[in-house]
């Protein structure tokens, strides 16, 4: 076996080389010999050095160049790591495996046996060269895919469990032509430690008939990579084509080819799914809001009225424009929201700790003070039309706006407590008592009718919605 650090001209030594699931390859009792192993010698100077070009040429282009796309690179292009050739009798096979200690290795050898006998070791069984694949029984172990499904109570049920497994040939396609060098060196099997995934499936309330298809159904797909629990990054193999075919100069053009590929497939495959979903980003920001918002309502009333003022569209989304700190007179108002038309909505809000009825059942002052906050802007409204217009900037405001106030919790509301409060703004003329519960399960209704669901996340995964087109009517 020759072996390089890529900088130092090849060393002969002779070793074991020990393959484990799920790590990198090991080379125990490793010791410089000075028996002749021209065959190595000779993979180092051509393919090793060629590898190792490659390797570097890709590590400057993620460096600079690319340095902004490094994370659609390849993984073994992505960090430093050690390269195993191993030259069979019908075959090159070449691993990459993340360099863990000291200086990247290039490490050379050559075996007379076919990749037949060789790849499932080397590559942890995923890859195969069966000699009639209609009979062909892998043998057991390798890396798995486990699909399993988590219920609301955490409960975990595994359904399926998937291996894979890639059966490969070394006979090219009839008529197939090699190119000539410097074209690089065509693949019999390439294949990454990482792959995309995908699953499709609809979003459905569960209280209601299964419905799978239509234009209300709102279609899924979830989008991931995964990664294989193997020890190499990637592996490729080769025809056994000579040494003319590997040179260190050819090295960087293929380097930047397969960068350019790799990142030009995965931005296909992201704008494909924004095209079909383009709300997402935004989906992300308001389910963040929302989340936010319920963190602070176990505080005080200012920080909330702060994140309602810079995300109003919370508290009124139709709106086209909207002031907050109006002052009605000797009152200040929380917000005024303008929505088309010139309809008007004055916005009380109190603190989230706020009770809205005492155990007996009765009104709290709280309650009955932001109600009748309210009912003075109205009637300063009423009483000073023309100045509200004019001074305030209000221009159209009917004299008896739309009026909202946001209080408390809904946790604490019992059924009569409920009921209490329909009966109370029957009373109050366009007036709405929403506590804070409700308010964000308004605006997370709203919003997703226009962005989709918002409460489903994946763990190393994208979701995207859509709705099928309607047919065209007839």
């Amino acid at each position: 076996m020759a072996e390089s650090n890529r900088r130092l001209a090849p060393a002969t030594k002779k070793g074991t080389i020990v393959v484990q699931p799920g790590q990198p390859l090991e080379f125990t009792d490793v010791v410089d010999t000075d028996a002749p192993n021209d065959a190595a010698k000779s993979i180092a100077a051509t393919i090793g050095k060629t590898l190792a070009a490659y390797m570097k040429a890709a590590r400057t282009l993620l460096e600079g160049k690319y340095v902004s796309q490094k994370e659609l690179a390849p993984p073994h292009m992505q960090a430093p790591c050690n390269i195993f050739v191993l030259r069979c009798i019908d075959g090159i096979l070449v691993r990459y495996d993340q360099g863990l200690q000291g200086p990247a290795k290039v490490r050379c050898a050559e075996v007379n046996q076919s990749l037949t006998e060789v790849a499932p070791q080397f590559s942890e069984q995923v890859i195969h060269f069966p000699e009639d694949p209609t009979t062909y029984v892998p043998s057991s172990g390798g890396p798995e895919l486990i699909l399993a499904m988590t219920d609301a109570a955490g409960a975990t049920q595994e359904i399926a469990r998937l291996r894979p497994l890639i059966y490969a040939t070394t006979e090219l396609p009839d008529g197939f032509q090699i190119p000539l060098p410097p074209a690089r060196p065509p693949c019999l099997v390439a294949v990454h430690n990482e792959f995309d995934l995908q699953m499709h499936g609809i979003v459905v309330p569960s209280d209601e008939p299964l419905k799978l298809v239509g234009p209300d159904v709102e279609q899924l797909i979830v989008h991931g990579r995964c990664r294989l629990k193997v020890g190499w990054q990637t592996i490729e193999i080769y025809p056994p084509l000579g040494g003319e075919y590997w040179k260190p100069e050819y090295a960087p053009t293929w380097a930047e080819l397969d960068l350019l590929a790799m990142i030009a497939q995965k931005n296909l495959i992201a704008s494909s799914l924004s095209g079909l979903d383009s709300r997402g980003p935004s989906r992300k920001r308001y389910a963040a809001l929302l989340d936010e918002l319920e963190t602070l309502l176990t505080g005080p009333e200012e920080p909330v009225h702060q994140f309602l003022k810079q995300h109003p569209e919370l508290l009124c989304p139709t709106s086209d424009h909207h002031w907050s700190k109006l002052p009605f007179g000797e009152r200040v108002s929380d917000f005024v929201f303008r929505e088309p038309y010139n309809d008007y909505q004055l916005v009380e809000i109190e603190a989230p700790i706020r009770e809205l009825f005492r155990k007996d059942g009765q009104q709290r002052e709280e309650l009955t003070h932001a109600i009748n906050q309210i009912a003075d802007w109205v009637q300063y409204v009423t009483n000073n039309k023309q100045k509200v217009e004019e001074e305030l900037g209000l221009v159209g405001i009917s004299t008896n706006p739309r009026s909202l106030v946001v209080i408390g919790r809904s946790a604490s509301l019992s059924e009569e407590n409920r009921r209490k409060l329909v009966t109370l703004q029957a009373q109050h003329s366009k007036l709405r008592i929403l506590t804070y519960d409700d308010l964000i399960a308004s605006a997370r209704a709203n919003l997703e009718r226009l962005l989709g669901p918002l409460k489903f996340v994946a763990q190393n995964a994208e979701l995207y919605f859509f709705k099928e087109s309607a047919p065209p009517s007839r």
